[in-house]
């Protein structure tokens, strides 16, 4: 049962960006003139990192910054987009839910190449959400 296991979370890490959904680069595939799915897509990601450091019991401000400014980018572009506000939300828990596993995994999973991978995953994740604030 672990070598299956394993297997899954390895297949999971590697499988294409549709499935870890609501990356900010498949965002933009709705419309690359809304920026309202890229920006879901980021605050999504940045409120799992600010409820792992939660969880870990640590305070990280740095992600609780990033978090607050694109809740500020996306509440500026709602009112133009043409998204409805579920599909706005459904972006955000997906990008959510997508992070959140990856830092499930590099906390808890028994196998270090593991967690190693899944950490690297989380921090390229957010590589194209930091892009967008420099």
């Amino acid at each position: 049962m672990s070598g299956l296991k394993t297997f899954l979370l390895t297949l999971a890490l590697l499988l294409p960006a549709q499935w870890m959904t609501s990356s900010p680069a498949s965002a933009l595939a709705e419309r690359p003139s809304d920026m309202t799915p890229v920006f879901a897509a980021c605050l999504g990601r940045y409120s799992a990192q600010v409820e792992d450091s939660w969880n870990a019991y640590s305070t990280d401000d740095t992600s609780q910054i990033t978090r607050a400014r694109f809740e500020g980018l996306l509440d500026a572009v709602r009112t133009g987009s043409e998204l409805t506000g579920s599909r706005i939300l459904q972006i955000r828990l997906e990008a959510k839910w997508a992070q959140a596993r990856l830092l499930s995994i590099a906390r808890f999973d028994r196998d270090p190449r593991m967690q190693r991978r899944a950490r690297a995953q989380a921090a390229l994740a957010l590589r194209p959400c930091e892009a967008l604030l420099l």
